[in-house]
């Protein structure tokens, strides 16, 4: 036997299939096997848009070009005129102690060279002469010349230099400065060759060329310097068929063909790859969020929802974005139905993951930017959808925040001017999207069997036909259905149920009773009760009965599967005491399950408050002389009672949530049964009251 293969696994691996079909990897190019001169044998057209870099020995040139307008870097070392003097006061020093030492001029001159390397006849020419007087005279031409400047070289091509002190920069002409041999002509002036060779023994430049400097200089300016000298747009014919190939035309083929060296046999494997790991992490938070949240993304009508929606939001944006129109994508349709199918945090993660897709894919966070901020205010705003009217708020709001994307990627993403195209295609997204909505809504509605406030409210129309019916032939039920209405939507809005489900189903709670309207106790007006020539097991069994044959008729009514819920749980399932006591008193051998409601129990907040209204109103209905007081005691008892037989326990409803429950009740039911004054407790406290003043 051959394995079956699941539907759900054949859809899921479809929408992988179809996002690596719309997002392709980048295909292995064309290299063109022409020359210039050559006639090209068929039409070249740019691929993509890419543009015509320069040649290398044009931006060559144009580097030298701003090498020969920035002046050179120099560097003023301001502690070379010190050291200079220091090293002549040393030579001087060491004269000095040496002719203390009483020993022969041959000696003084060899210890003078073991530190100082000067020639033989620059030591005698100090040792015949006054050698202090001529240190003197040595040190102030030094600082004389240092104090203006001596720089290493002067071989250059440039006038104008840039001298750098520490963090100061100074501008200087370089023929105010000295070179070295200008230097040690000026020290040397009218003096003896001996004189000479001392001056240039101790002459160091206090200006030296930054060579690194000066080029990183350079670098910065040619930094800024474009590379290329025009751009080809995509969709523009580089060449056209039976025209002869030039220089110009062959520099755009080139370079096309440069930017291919990225795209190879493992460029395309790796783009397969990560993408592909990436849709396998889209569908591993999926299924991660729907564990968390308990939102049944993958039952099957769900499961099915979702692939659909997400196949044709894919298929769309490609289209959109191939056309050039990517501000018209209508993700916030898309996102209105998973938040109106599922709920608002559905929307959000599906926002996110389709704003992620194409961001990722396109490698654009424009295109991220514009997709999340649209999907984010459909989350929002698909909670505020209640009427006709209602449709203008998503539409507003959703171009608002269409424009406002547009203008921030315009202008702080991309940097550039404000494109009233782009705007245009904002404002007219939210237009398509909401005509979408209307158009698809009730399509969706009826394939995937899931409710909204519009739908709930053209149900709870009371001049529909199933009313109108009830109205006639079960007064008293219409009656009690309308009532029960009231009380569920009021107990709704105070603890934060539907209160259009809680009202609409209550309306068709009881539509089963159409079949045998008379077997029940609010259409007895002025008639026998059938029940009492009935066994009381045949009475509990039409009595019960009325929940199928209300599942029956909103089935072939094709009302929303959370009416049908309500019709079928509202009793839950409790028991039908009074048949049951009756039964009991016949026979001793009676089994309860006979005389329960088969359930299932409520498993909604709307269902179960349809459900303690539903007893509390037919409470309150077979009362007589109701009183306030006996009004507050029936609530009480009928929703305790309840709560005591466990039909609550698999519904989200808290001990809180009753309390509040009973107060949203009172009002409604003092208003439909206008209870009398008890006069007997009011005549109780009066005399309470008076025996207590005279005390």
């Amino acid at each position: 036997m051959r394995p079956r293969i699941q539907p759900k696994l054949l859809v899921a691996i479809g929408v992988v299939l179809l996002l690596n079909i719309i997002f392709p990897p980048p295909a292995v190019p064309q290299k063109y096997d022409i020359a210039a001169g050559e006639i090209a044998p068929y039409d070249i057209i740019a691929p993509y848009d890419f543009f015509i870099p320069k040649t290398e020995q044009r931006l060559e040139e144009e580097r030298e070009e701003i090498a020969r307008r920035i002046p050179p870097v120099f560097e003023l070392n301001t502690g070379i005129a010190s050291g200079v003097a220091t090293e002549i006061d040393g030579l001087e020093e060491v004269i000095d102690s040496t002719r203390r030492l009483r020993v022969s001029r041959d000696s003084i001159i060899h210890l003078v060279q073991k530190q100082y390397a000067l020639n033989t006849g620059v030591i005698g020419y100090l040792l015949r002469n006054n050698y202090n007087r001529i240190f003197d005279r040595l040190r102030g031409s030094f600082a004389e010349v240092y104090a203006t400047g001596v720089v290493d070289r002067k071989d250059i091509d440039y006038r104008i230099i840039a001298i750098m002190s520490g963090a100061q920069e100074t501008v200087e002409s370089l023929d105010r400065l000295y070179s070295v041999d200008e230097a040690e002509n000026i020290v040397a002036m009218n003096q003896r060759a001996e004189y000479r060779s001392l001056a240039q023994f101790f002459m160091i430049p206090n200006i030296t060329f930054n060579e690194p400097r000066t080029d990183e200089r350079i670098d910065e300016v040619f930094a800024n310097v474009p590379k290329t000298k025009g751009k080809v747009l995509r969709g523009e014919i580089i060449a056209e068929k039976h025209k002869r190939i030039n220089m110009g035309t062959m520099e755009k083929i080139l370079a096309l063909e440069s930017t291919y060296t990225s795209i190879g046999t493992w460029e395309i494997i790796k783009t397969l790859l990560f993408r592909n790991i990436l849709y396998l992490a889209i569908f591993f938070l999926l299924f991660k969020f729907n564990r968390l949240t308990q939102s049944k993304l993958f039952e099957n009508k769900n499961f099915y929802f979702v692939a659909l929606l997400s196949a044709a939001y894919l298929i769309i944006g490609k289209v959109t974005y191939g056309a050039g129109v990517g501000y018209l994508t209508p993700i916030a349709f898309f996102i209105f139905m998973f938040a109106l199918y599922f709920n608002f945090y559905v929307g959000v993660l599906f926002t996110i993951i389709f704003a992620a897709v194409f961001g990722i894919v396109l490698n654009s966070a424009g295109i991220f930017t514009f997709l999340f901020v649209s999907g984010i205010v459909a989350s929002f705003s698909s909670q505020t959808i209640n009427s006709r009217l209602a449709f203008y708020r998503p539409l507003i709001y959703l171009a608002l925040a269409n424009i406002g994307a547009i203008l921030f990627i315009d202008m702080y993403l991309t940097e550039g001017g404000i494109n009233i195209l782009y705007l245009g295609e904002g404002i007219a997204n939210s237009v398509i999207v909401t005509l979408c909505f209307v158009l698809f809504l009730p399509l969706f509605e009826r394939l995937f069997d899931f409710t909204t406030d519009l739908t709930l409210l053209e149900l709870g129309n009371l001049n529909l036909p199933i009313f109108k019916e009830m109205a006639i032939e079960a007064p008293g039920t219409y009656h009690h259905s309308i009532i029960v209405g009231n009380l569920a939507e009021a107990g709704a809005r105070y603890i934060g149920g539907d209160p259009v489900l809680a009202r609409v189903g209550a309306y068709y709670h009881d539509i089963g009773k159409l079949k045998k309207p008379e077997y029940f106790i609010e259409n007895q007006i002025d008639m026998r009760n059938p029940h009492d020539n009935l066994k009381p097991q045949m009475s509990a069994l039409v009595i019960i009965s009325h929940v199928k044959d209300g599942i029956e008729r909103a089935l072939r009514m094709a009302l929303p599967r959370k009416v049908i819920d309500i019709i079928e749980q509202h009793h839950g399932t409790t028991m039908l005491d009074m048949f049951y006591r009756k039964a009991s008193e016949e026979s001793k051998d009676v089994s309860q399950d006979s005389y329960r409601y088969p359930g299932p129990r409520p498993k909604t907040k709307e269902t179960a408050l349809v459900m303690l209204a539903d007893s509390v109103e037919a409470s309150a209905r077979g009362e007589r002389n109701i009183t306030v007081t006996k009004l507050q005691k029936i609530v009480k008892e009928s929703v305790e009672k309840k709560f005591n037989d466990g039909q609550l326990d698999e519904c989200p409803i808290t001990r809180y949530d009753l309390e509040q429950i009973k107060a949203a009740f009172m009002p409604i039911l003092t208003g439909v049964f206008h209870p009398r004054v008890d006069y007997e407790q009011a005549n109780k406290r009066v005399t309470t009251s008076e025996e207590n003043n005279s005390k």
